[in-house]
């Protein structure tokens, strides 16, 4: 989406503000230089097409815009924030640019426009299987479980059912190794 909006001068920008689910290989953040080759690495791992700003090792971006993992906002030139989102979904990020463009022709055609307020609870596909074979890949199996007790804790166990089937079968999985 960076790039097919790059055009129309909208720039994307991640900001890296903790490690969300902590593993032995990617552990919290107790240094600076830690967090920084987290960072580094997670850009390498996702091939990251856009520029990422690292948060403070305090969290001071994180805490000041909601503390939830995965918030989009879309902050418009002169500062004011147009779009705001507690998740990250392609779908109404795509739809909120639409409208902004759609608004920045309307002023270039010197049409009146007025903001108005506006509440939305849109759904998301939710593929938690494929989430937590990814949060595995990339750090291991202790993510896993902790996701999969928050996720209990939070929506209970019918809700966890196939995560839990997958886990399990994942981890009756003879592990490969590789010989030099």
């Amino acid at each position: 989406m960076a790039t097919e909006f790059r055009e129309y001068d909208c720039q994307f920008v991640f900001v890296y503000t903790r490690e969300a689910h902590p593993s032995d290989r990617y552990p919290g953040h107790d240094n600076i230089e830690r967090k920084l080759a987290h960072a580094r690495a997670m850009v390498e791992q996702l091939g990251f097409a856009r520029p990422m700003l690292v948060d403070d090792l305090d969290g001071t971006v994180h805490h000041e815009f909601g503390r939830l993992p995965n918030m989009t906002y879309i902050v418009n030139a002169g500062g004011t924030i147009v779009y705001r989102a507690a998740w990250t979904d392609p779908r109404t990020i795509r739809g909120a640019f639409e409208q902004i463009l759609f608004e920045r022709g309307e002023r270039r055609e010197k049409r009146r426009i007025t903001p108005y307020y506006m509440e939305w609870l849109p759904q998301r596909t939710n593929d938690d299987v494929r989430f937590v074979q990814e949060l595995f890949e990339l750090g291991g199996g202790r993510p896993v479980d902790e996701f999969i007790t928050a996720m209990d804790n939070v929506e209970g166990n019918t809700a966890t059912k196939q995560i839990k089937q997958w886990w399990e079968r994942r981890q009756s999985q003879p592990e490969t190794t590789t010989e030099s």
